[in-house]
């Protein structure tokens, strides 16, 4: 098997999962205190992309002036517009502009 339809055969197998989840879970109403713990998922999967990204394999800090103002301007928005998905998009175009013109 080629390495394309081994990247294929993944994909189809990765969206089928998570397909199934939204149909068999589609009838399903979860509790109150279900809904507000996975309210907390999304922020704590950020916090953890944003620690591994600033520092190295033995923990030390590799992040630079780029990184922490991406960092800054994600936090400032997604404070500001109360919207986690608006503050990583605006970090995204501030992390790929200040590469581009000072990377």
């Amino acid at each position: 098997m080629s390495l394309f339809w081994g990247i294929v055969l993944a994909g189809i197998g990765a969206y089928t999962m998570r397909a199934s989840f939204v149909l068999l879970l589609s009838g399903v109403s979860f509790p109150d205190r279900v809904i507000r713990i996975l309210d907390h998922v999304g922020p704590a999967v950020m916090a953890a992309l944003v620690v591994t990204t600033l520092t190295g394999s033995e923990g030390q800090l590799e992040a630079g002036p780029i990184e922490f103002l991406t960092l800054t301007v994600m936090a400032g928005v997604t404070l500001w517009r109360k919207d986690l998905l608006i503050g990583l998009l605006a970090a995204l175009v501030v992390f790929f502009a200040s590469n581009s013109l000072f990377g």
